[in-house]
């Protein structure tokens, strides 16, 4: 019986622009982001028929409300698979959190079950496939540091962050993403971070100046009415880390730090705090 095991890592913005609501009611997007070694992994094992889903985590639902359920009944019905597959989800990235992690599942439920199916599909046909799916499930697919526009599906890359300590902390706080987006949407005037600048930054590894530069737009409607969350990256500062940022619509706040000792003493400090704290790098 064939068996793989894929990884699914978290996806953090290194900065995120909302650039305004499109007719159809989607958002066009500017981001810089990238992936952490803090990952779900998931295990694809062939079975007679049928999709079967299970997740360490029973507050996920494993039917169809489940992403990466979605994905194989598409791809079953799209390439007439007759083949049934169990698909086993380790749950390490907390869920609404920002770091998008049923995408990244999703994104590897594309890759699994190309091998497993031998579908053979391409990069770009897993990306194109993905987007029908989901706006992050693309950049999950494709990983690394990248420029990632329009509603998620325009990928450009972005030369590879170096392998840094990242500490990732989220709070008892869940921030649904369609709230996030009405905030800002109410908003006059809307904080936009200099997206081109922070890849310039990154292209030239100035990370010394990141730490005034990186910015997410959904951070002055989050902070406004979860002032908890602007506290803890203020702290993140203040702990030595050379920047900070809330990933995605929140919660989640990351720190990085420029050499391990300081990112480990900030980790226990937060940690006694925050129970979801992680101690991560870059991949």
């Amino acid at each position: 019986m064939k068996e793989y095991v894929v990884r699914a890592p978290a996806k953090v913005n290194l900065s995120l622009d909302v650039i305004g609501k499109r007719p159809d009611g989607y958002h066009e997007m500017r981001m810089v982001n990238h992936s952490v070694a803090l990952s779900d992994i998931l295990v694809f094992k062939e079975s007679g028929q049928g999709i079967a889903v299970s997740c360490s985590d029973p507050k996920i639902p494993t039917d169809a409300r489940n992403l990466v359920h979605r994905v194989a009944e598409k791809l079953q019905a799209r390439f007439g698979i007759d083949r049934g597959v169990q698909i086993d989800i380790q749950k390490n990235i907390p869920s609404e959190a920002g770091l998008a992690g049923g995408s990244a599942d999703a994104a590897a439920a594309i890759l699994g079950l190309n091998l497993i199916w031998e579908l053979n599909l391409s990069l770009e046909e897993m990306l194109a496939f993905g987007s029908t799916i989901g706006a992050d499930i693309p950049y999950c697919c494709y990983k690394g540091t990248a420029l990632v526009e329009g509603i998620g599906e325009v990928i450009k890359p972005v030369k590879p962050l170096r392998r840094l300590p990242v500490l990732v902390v989220k709070p008892q706080i869940d921030i649904a993403t369609p709230w996030a987006f009405g905030r800002l949407d109410s908003v006059e005037h809307v904080a936009h971070p200099d997206i081109d600048r922070v890849i310039q930054l990154v292209e030239t590894e100035d990370y010394a100046a990141l730490g005034s530069a990186v910015g997410n737009a959904f951070e002055q409607v989050v902070f406004q009415d979860y002032p908890e969350i602007g506290q803890m990256k203020a702290k993140m500062l203040k702990s030595g880390a050379f920047a900070s940022i809330m990933s995605g619509s929140g919660s989640t706040v990351v720190g990085y730090f420029s050499d391990i000792a300081a990112a480990e003493k900030a980790c226990e400090a937060f940690r006694r705090d925050y129970f979801l704290t992680f101690l991560t790098e870059i991949e």
